[in-house]
């Protein structure tokens, strides 16, 4: 979650609009590395399986917080101890796990995860996001009540991206997975699939419309994947249609190239980009090719090629704002700090998934050096990853300090990150060579 103390000073109106506890390729299907960057160890500690109140289900939890030094368990008191916002990435983060097919345990652990999230979908087909610490469902809070926001989203990413493994694994799990499916996706054509192609403008950006909260192409990025993935397992012309939608909302929040500022950045929501859930291009990348939208490819590696290099010289950004008072963008203001690893493992997906597409080695080379941030190469010259321990540290807070905690958000987007950049040989070289 992106909830550190020093996230606790924004508005609740960015906390409902850009909240977050984050295609990878189907399943992980590549030799495993003999050395791994991956370590679940600090995630087991993180996981546990509890009883709900309401009707004694068994699911699995991730705890969203472990505060340092002896990395203890902490709850949120206003939201809970664990949400589907982590719980859905941990369980794709086990689904693209190389030993899946043998390892009990990690099938234990997808299964438990998957039905913590079938089990707190709402009766309106959206999810509450919290579980409390007595094990019943936190409706209430504004980051956990059942409404289309990225809890929503992130459940749909976990079920139709499982669903095809459970309908060899486990046919009776598979179709209670298909029935939330179909609840929600009815939900996201009746409240975005008719939305008129208008536009607003923010200091003279031009923001449209018909996107989460209206421009965010943070949540539309998540929507954008899993919906690619219902489509393509059953064509649907009214997901189809959303699916453009959407793809043409994105599109229009990018601005700028090679010589014009912001270089080709997809803003997130309105006239600002952040770094966190920065999922655009590597949406774009690979929808774009399921469904063969040159376009939307070419959108992404413009702001990959372009965006990316210019964040790494300057140390990496959090966030920025900016303008157009005539007809070129200029910035108003931009933070370096705070980092964390959900402003970086999106870039690292990205720029691997071009890679893919184009096997052009500086896209490896390029997610190498994304990656090294994991380990060093950032503004406090700290690794925020510990290969030995597994954990991933809760954010860069200056250039001398870090936050050593390690909850959940924060871990598991280091694992996400490092578990695709091993399917790729010639960026793990990279990374050696930049960290």
């Amino acid at each position: 979650m992106i909830r550190p103390v020093f996230f606790k000073l924004l508005t609740l109106q960015i906390l409902l609009i850009a909240f977050s506890c984050k295609k990878e390729q189907p399943v992980a299907q590549t030799t495993t590395p003999t050395t791994r960057y991956v370590n679940l160890s600090h995630l087991d500690r993180l996981y546990q399986t509890v009883k709900l109140a309401s009707n004694g289900a068994d699911v699995g939890t991730v705890a969203i917080y472990s505060e340092a030094p002896d990395y203890h368990l902490v709850t949120d008191t206003d939201e809970g101890f664990t949400c589907i916002d982590d719980v859905a990435r941990a369980a794709l983060l086990m689904l693209r796990e190389p030993d899946l097919a043998t390892n009990k345990d990690t099938q234990t652990k997808l299964r438990t995860m998957t039905e913590f999230v079938l089990q707190l979908q709402a009766d309106n087909g959206y999810f509450y996001n919290f579980l409390w610490p007595d094990r019943t469902i936190n409706k209430t809070f504004q980051t956990s009540v059942a409404q289309a926001n990225f809890w929503s989203w992130r459940a749909l990413w976990l079920l139709s991206e499982a669903y095809p493994y459970y309908q060899k694994a486990d046919a009776t799990l598979a179709g209670r997975m298909q029935t939330a499916i179909q609840k929600l996706t009815a939900n996201m054509i009746r409240d975005f699939g008719n939305k008129p192609k208008e536009y607003n403008f923010v200091q003279g950006i031009q923001v449209p419309k018909w996107l989460p909260f209206g421009s965010g192409t943070d949540q539309a990025a998540i929507m954008l994947i899993s919906l690619a993935n219902l489509y393509q397992q059953t064509p649907n012309p009214d997901v189809l249609n959303l699916i453009e939608l959407l793809g043409d909302g994105i599109l229009a929040m990018q601005y700028g190239d090679a010589g014009k500022y912001p270089y080709g950045a997809i803003l997130s929501f309105d006239n600002s980009w952040h770094a966190y859930a920065s999922d655009q291009s590597y949406a774009l990348l690979r929808v774009g090719k399921a469904l063969n939208k040159p376009t939307w490819i070419a959108a992404a590696k413009r702001e990959i090629d372009n965006f990316y290099p210019y964040l790494i010289q300057l140390g990496f950004l959090e966030s920025f704002t900016v303008q157009q008072p005539g007809t070129e963008v200029k910035p108003i203001k931009s933070s370096q700090v705070s980092q964390i690893a959900y402003g970086i493992r999106p870039m690292v997906w990205a720029a691997l998934e071009a890679f893919d597409q184009t096997k052009d080695a500086r896209y490896a080379d390029l997610a190498g050096q994304l990656a090294s941030w994991f380990l060093g190469k950032n503004v406090a010259n700290t690794p925020m990853y510990d290969q030995a321990s597994g954990r991933g540290y809760d954010g860069i807070i200056s250039s001398n300090q870090i936050n050593r905690n390690s909850g959940a958000e924060s871990t598991i987007e280091s694992l996400w990150a490092f578990q695709r950049l091993e399917q790729y040989p010639e960026a793990v070289k990279a990374l050696e060579k930049y960290k």
